[in-house]
C-alpha cells in the first residue's frame, strides 16, 4: 500500500472549545498549543465559525481545547448541539480530543455526529503524573475507557495515540502499551515522538515503529515530532514502517510518490475525497 501524507490546517481546522482556558496546564503543552486554534468557545461562535469555514472549503473540524483537573476536554452540550444541527445540512468531519471524560459526555458527543475520538493513551503512570498532572489516573483507567469505546461505540470510534521515547517512560513500557492498545484492534495507530530539548533515540522509536507495524491495520505518525526529528521521516517510509505521515517535507513527497490529503493523519478513508 502506497503511503499516504497528510496536511492539516486548510482544510481540517483545529477549535478549542476553551478558548485560552486549560485547568490541567501540564509541561507537555502548558496551554501554548490553545493560542493556535480559533476560539469558539462561545457556542454561537462555533455555528458563526463553522459555517464561514465551510464557505471558505473547510470539510474538517477538530474540537480540542483546554482540559479539566480530571483530564478531559472542556466541550458543553451547546457546543455539541450546534455541531449535530451543522451536520444535518453539510457534509463535514468532525473529530475531537476528549480525554478521559464522564459516559455521559461520551455518550453525547457520539449523539452530536463526531466521527472519532483522537485519544491519547499515556506510555506509563510516571508519565501520567510528571507531564500530565493526573497522578490520580493510571494508564489502567486509559485503557479501559478505550474498551469501553470500543465495545459501546464500535472500535472505529476511536483512534489511539500514543507517545514514544519519553523521557518518562521506559523502552518496555511504551511496548507494553503498543500491545495493549493492539488488542482494540482500532483502523489506525497514531505514534507520537516526544519533543524535547535532547536529541530523539531513532533506535528506540524504530524499535517501537516495527512492533506497531507488526500490530495494527495502519501505522500513521504524527504531528508531535521535533524539526530534528523530521530529518528520519525517510527512514520510516524506506523501510515501509508507516502508512500514512503527517506534514513530511514536499521533497518526500515527490520522491516516494505520497498521496497528498488535506487532513488529519487519523482520517478514515471513505472521507478522503474531501480532502484530496
Amino acid at each position: 500500500m502506497t503511503a499516504k501524507a497528510y496536511y492539516p490546517g486548510s482544510k481540517y481546522v483545529p477549535l478549542s472549545v476553551s478558548g485560552t482556558v486549560c485547568y490541567l496546564s501540564c509541561k507537555g503543552c502548558n496551554a501554548a498549543y490553545l493560542k493556535g486554534m480559533i476560539d469558539v468557545s462561545d457556542p454561537e461562535k462555533l455555528r458563526l465559525v463553522l459555517s464561514e469555514l465551510y464557505r471558505q472549503g473547510v470539510r474538517g473540524y477538530l474540537l480540542s481545547g483546554g482540559y479539566s483537573k480530571d483530564g478531559y476536554l472542556l466541550i458543553r452540550n451547546e457546543h455539541l448541539k450546534v455541531v449535530k444541527n451543522f451536520l444535518r445540512d453539510h457534509e463535514a468531519v468532525f473529530s475531537t480530543h476528549l480525554g478521559l471524560a464522564p459516559r455521559d459526555l461520551l455518550h453525547s458527543v457520539w449523539s452530536a455526529g463526531v466521527d472519532v475520538i483522537d485519544f491519547e493513551v499515556p506510555p506509563s503512570n510516571d508519565y501520567l503524573k510528571h507531564v500530565k498532572g493526573l497522578g490520580h489516573h493510571s494508564v489502567n483507567d486509559y485503557l479501559e475507557f478505550a474498551a469501553y469505546i470500543r465495545d459501546t461505540y464500535g472500535k472505529d470510534f476511536i483512534a489511539p495515540h500514543l507517545i514514544l521515547d519519553s523521557t518518562y517512560a521506559t523502552p518496555e513500557e511504551e511496548q507494553r502499551m503498543i500491545k495493549a492498545i493492539a488488542e482494540l484492534d482500532p483502523y489506525v495507530f497514531v505514534a507520537l515522538v516526544e519533543i524535547r530539548r535532547t536529541n530523539n533515540d531513532e533506535g528506540r522509536v524504530k524499535d517501537a515503529l516495527r512492533l506497531a507495524r507488526m500490530s495494527f491495520r495502519e501505522v500513521a505518525l504524527g504531528c508531535m515530532r521535533s524539526p530534528r526529528f523530521k530529518a528520519l521521516d525517510e527512514v520510516w517510509l524506506r523501510e515501509c514502517l508507516v502508512d500514512r505521515i503527517a506534514v513530511p517535507k514536499p521533497a518526500l513527497v515527490r520522491e516516494y510518490d505520497l498521496q497528498v490529503i488535506k487532513a488529519c493523519c487519523s482520517l478514515k478513508p471513505k472521507y478522503e475525497h474531501l480532502f484530496a
